[in-house]
């Protein structure tokens, strides 16, 4: 529960959260919650690690409701709310800002059976030999295939994120060792980590991979080439026939790439579709900047046969993008601060990371 109260009125405490969290989701709350609340050590939930969805202790009086069995009566409620909002991730706490910027002597209750806000967007911490390291234990970044919105826009620079200010900041890579790539002996016959793909001569670097010669030569050349492999279609025609084959079928039958490329690009499109390359069209892989298109000299602009996500980032060229250390936790934790100022220290969006 996030209480953002009326300015001016005393701050609560993160232990009065908790123990709040307790009275107000009498209906919701399992005795895991409830110990959990009335602990006298704090349960910090970003250092229970992993991307754990629905806890136990967040589920169980929902499959109860499911199953007919009986749970705990809700106690009286004697607070007033001008608003209650069922749910705090970022839409939840988005909505509180945007009834807060409306009425700022609004008094909002935000009720939420997780033991941490944010929804999706969770901040994993691990304590290695008394450093902190952080990151995303959930949605990793901003980014969209098409522009924002000047209502999300407004909400982001209204809670401290200017994208492209930060982004700036941002430690650019410098080192060949920033990026590697790894080979796994069940896939190449090797393990292997090669350091630099993408970063060192395409060739160099893919010499230490445990892959044939042909599929060097082969990848270096989607990678950096500019055939144009359908030299006697237009823009439009290739689309059409793009949209109608799969990326592995355009890379070995029309690229003539060696088949061993395969292996290799097989799992490129599994972070945005969760299938390989034999599951999605040759156009949606152009659009989302997969390589082997340089040469075709495709105009910009989507067509129908194309997924809603490539789609976008063809006709608009996508929306700005940020990745936080911890993902977007980071903005759930920005508009808490923007709810109750006493809850985060610091005042800048950089600075929330190692609040």
């Amino acid at each position: 529960m996030v209480d953002a109260q009326q300015p001016g009125t005393p701050q609560i405490t993160r232990r009065d959260v908790m123990q709040g969290a307790v009275v107000a989701l009498t209906a919701l709350a399992t005795p895991e919650i409830a110990s959990a609340a009335g602990a006298d050590l704090p349960f910090y939930p970003p250092l229970a690690t992993g991307l754990r969805g629905s806890h136990a202790g967040s589920f169980e009086a929902a499959h109860a409701l499911r199953d007919g069995e009986a749970i705990a009566n809700a106690g009286p409620v004697s607070e007033s709310y001008d608003l209650i909002i069922v749910g705090g991730g970022i839409s939840g706490l988005a909505a509180a800002v945007f009834a807060r910027d409306a009425n700022p002597a609004a008094r909002i209750l935000i009720l939420e059976n997780h033991d941490d806000f944010g929804g999706h967007a969770k901040r994993n911490e691990f304590q290695i030999k008394g450093s902190v390291r952080i990151m995303n234990g959930g949605s990793a970044g901003i980014e969209s295939p098409t522009p924002y919105s000047a209502v999300a826009d407004g909400l982001l620079r209204r809670i401290g994120i200017d994208v492209a200010a930060i982004n700036e900041t941002m430690p650019k890579p410098v080192a060949s060792g920033t990026r590697a790539t790894f080979f796994d002996r069940e896939t190449f016959g090797a393990d292997k980590l090669v350091i630099g793909l993408g970063q060192r001569p395409w060739r160099e670097a893919l010499a230490e991979a445990p892959l044939t010669p042909k599929a060097r030569a082969s990848i270096a050349a989607l990678e950096t080439g500019t055939a144009d492999y359908l030299p006697k279609l237009t823009s439009d025609q290739k689309k059409q026939r793009l949209a109608r084959i799969s990326y592995a079928d355009y890379l070995t039958r029309i690229a003539r790439a060696d088949p061993g490329v395969l292996p290799y690009y097989q799992t490129r499109p599994q972070g945005w579709w969760g299938v390989g390359i034999d599951a999605i069209t040759a156009l949606d892989a152009w659009a989302m900047g997969f390589p082997g298109f340089k040469g075709l000299a495709l105009a910009p602009g989507a067509i129908e046969r194309m997924g809603n996500t490539p789609k976008g980032f063809a006709a608009t060229g996508g929306s700005y993008s940020l990745h936080f250390p911890d993902g977007n936790a980071a903005v759930a934790r920005l508009l808490v601060r923007a709810l109750i100022p006493a809850a985060l220290p610091g005042k800048t969006a950089m600075d929330t990371i190692t609040s």
